[in-house]
């Protein structure tokens, strides 16, 4: 009998504590700070329709798809602009020895007679009113990475 007795008396103060944290909680709620919404993860241009090769036909499509209006990043960038050493850019739009993240890109192979048919569309690419811009916030700047997370 006096057992009985005890746990009913030990789950009376169990629920009541339960009901009134129940019931805190509730009334808490809406206090509650909202969810702080995270950072997108940067994005490099995709260049899987190409191999993953960074030649000739992923740069140009690259350079079409990029806006100079728009702050560089690693997905929005001129892949024919070259940094102040004269370096080119892999497929994040990050130069060698100087950008965060540089990563050597699979090059497509080389040979006298690719290299001028590469030629003869440079000589198209280089008609668009985009190609050799400068000051525009998507073009090249030693400070380009400044407001971006690591490269992808």
């Amino acid at each position: 009998g006096g057992r009985s007795c005890e746990k009913r008396t030990l789950r009376t103060p169990t629920l009541a504590m339960l009901s009134i944290l129940s019931q805190s909680v509730a009334l808490n709620a809406p206090l509650r700070p909202t969810p702080v919404q995270r950072a997108v993860s940067p994005q490099m241009a995709d260049i899987s329709a190409f191999g993953g090769i960074w030649g000739i036909e992923a740069k140009e499509a690259v350079f079409n798809a990029w806006d100079p209006e728009k702050p560089k990043d690693y997905d929005n960038f001129n892949p024919f602009e070259r940094n102040l050493d004269g370096a080119m850019s892999d497929e994040n739009g990050c130069f060698p020895g100087e950008s965060r993240g540089y990563k050597v890109p699979n090059r497509p192979d080389a040979s006298w007679a690719i290299m001028q048919e590469e030629a003869k569309k440079m000589e198209e690419i280089k008609k668009s009113p985009k190609y050799g811009l400068s000051g525009k916030p998507g073009c090249y700047s030693l400070k380009w990475q400044e407001n971006l997370g690591a490269p992808p």
